[in-house]
């Protein structure tokens, strides 16, 4: 894991939100999958830009990993600091923004930074377990087929914890969620009535549940609980703008990702 150092940020571009032209809503239509590049899951979606208080996070949100680790929101603060110099605050964003980053190291990479996302979504319930079959269209059936894959059984082990139903489940921007929890609230875009049949590739665990740990290790990233066998998970990762959704280290796309 790189713990290079953003040092300095310089914004290239204000993108807002909705309206004409190049915005986060445009930009988010486009967002495909990983293994179904023609499927832009977000392409008929509801986006709502919501603030969300400490208690709120901790009893309304779900997230796909009860870890957060203390490195990445020491970055986290750093880049918040350096945002804050140019009057921007990360926690209650009105807009996105394209930006350079400079690292310590002399590297100067090209980013995009907005409010994180959470999916909203309904997952049956059955015997008390989350019901993951209905969930699963048509496509995505017969590409786990001719992978020889199905539903992972180790959704057997988590308890459905909703009483509607409805999960509101981080999908990206974790560590400035938990660093927004500390901080008095954060506000975040939440999606809702996404594309039907590929439903998040990690299984809500209740916020309340989260932990912070040093760093990531085998242990603590082998405690996501993946809907399907893997390697198969991976044909539902979301592939957002400019590589991804992180807090000041860009993450460079894997060999094979497709991009738009």
């Amino acid at each position: 894991m790189s713990e290079k150092k953003v040092k300095a940020i310089q914004i290239l571009k204000e993108i807002p939100f909705f309206g004409e032209g190049d915005t986060l809503e445009s930009r988010l239509r486009k967002v495909s999958l990983r293994g179904f590049p023609h499927v832009k899951i977000y392409e008929k979606a509801k986006f709502e830009e919501i603030f969300l208080t400490p208690e709120q996070i901790r009893t309304q949100l779900h997230t796909p990993q009860p870890n957060v680790y203390q490195n990445e929101l020491t970055k986290v603060e750093n880049l918040a600091e350096l945002f804050q110099q140019k009057g921007i605050d990360i926690t209650n964003l009105d807009r996105a923004y394209d930006y350079l980053a400079f690292l310590d190291s002399g590297e100067q990479t090209q980013w995009t930074i907005l409010p994180p996302i959470v999916e909203r979504m309904i997952i049956p319930r059955k015997n008390g377990r989350m019901n993951y079959e209905p969930l699963i269209g048509e496509e995505l059936a017969r590409h786990l087929q001719s992978q020889n894959l199905g539903i992972n059984p180790n959704l057997n082990k988590l308890k459905h914890t909703s009483d509607s139903e409805i999960f509101d489940l981080i999908n990206d921007g974790s560590h400035r969620i938990h660093f927004g929890f500390l901080n008095n609230g954060i506000k975040v875009v939440r999606i809702s009535q996404i594309t039907e049949g590929f439903p998040y590739y990690a299984a809500p665990q209740p916020y309340l549940s989260i932990k912070i740990m040093p760093e990531a290790n085998e242990i603590t990233t082998a405690m996501k609980v993946h809907i399907v066998e893997s390697p198969g998970q991976k044909a539902l990762y979301r592939l957002f703008p400019s590589g991804g959704i992180m807090s000041g280290e860009v993450r460079p796309p894997t060999k094979g990702e497709i991009f738009h």
